[in-house]
């Protein structure tokens, strides 16, 4: 996979998919409730009832579930124009994971129950639906292949340019700077990684010339060589 200095298609398709959708459902009069989230601020709970479409318009969020005790696993990165949440047509929904904003964060909700009715109205809802979940269906191949690989260096290796793609910023001479503050933790988190083994592997890539850190921020170097590590 090649790193992208500008937004790929899918990323594009995305965007326009959410507000065309959501240009739909304010056509037929339906209401949605937009909410400003702080960081650290929760959207929803693990556990709790699924009942409505979610979309970011605005911050970074993530999607978590705990293990052992303390530790948690980032299952997604979430920017502007990602859908999320558990929305269940049969039957009862529940949360499979937290949701929590990292950066101040802007959330447009959609009522499930206002989901159903604009299905029932126009079939382009459910269309717009069925895109926007092949997205996301997409971006969770990409990080399910991350993990596949037993070694950390390969597996940050795999993260590092998805991550670029989604919240990438050119940075001169084609470099482009990861625009998130990451710890070694929230790395190790997403990689299903220890906080030690993801330092080790950032010191050995920053040494090799690949990647650059300056305050919280991964820059990558020669993302063409980072990708060729991922396909080992």
């Amino acid at each position: 996979m090649d790193v992208d200095l500008t937004l790929n298609e899918y990323t594009r398709l995305q965007e326009q998919e959410c507000k065309d959708l959501l240009r739909l459902f304010h056509g037929m009069g339906i209401a949605t409730a937009d909410r400003v989230y702080a960081p650290g601020d929760a959207v929803y709970r693990e556990g709790e009832y699924g009942d409505g479409l979610y979309i970011l318009t605005s911050g970074v969020l993530k999607l978590f579930r705990p293990y052992s005790g303390s530790k948690e696993a980032t299952l997604r990165l979430l920017k502007p124009w990602d859908i999320f949440g558990h929305l269940a047509f049969a039957g009862e929904a529940r949360q499979l994971a937290y949701a929590e904003a990292v950066t101040e964060c802007r959330v447009t909700k959609v009522p499930k129950v206002f989901v159903e009715r604009g299905i029932r109205r126009d079939p382009q809802v459910a269309f717009k639906l069925a895109t926007l979940l092949e997205l996301r269906l997409v971006q969770y191949e990409e990080l399910v292949r991350c993990l596949l690989p037993r070694e950390t260096e390969v597996r940050l290796a795999n993260l590092l340019p998805i991550l670029a793609q989604k919240f990438g910023e050119p940075s001169g001479e084609g470099t482009i700077t990861i625009a998130l503050r990451l710890t070694h933790q929230d790395l190790a988190a997403m990689v299903a990684s220890t906080r030690e083994s993801v330092t080790k592997v950032l010191n050995d890539m920053r040494s090799r010339g690949l990647i650059e850190v300056r305050s919280g921020r991964i820059t990558l170097k020669d993302a063409r060589a980072l990708v060729e590590i991922g396909q080992v």
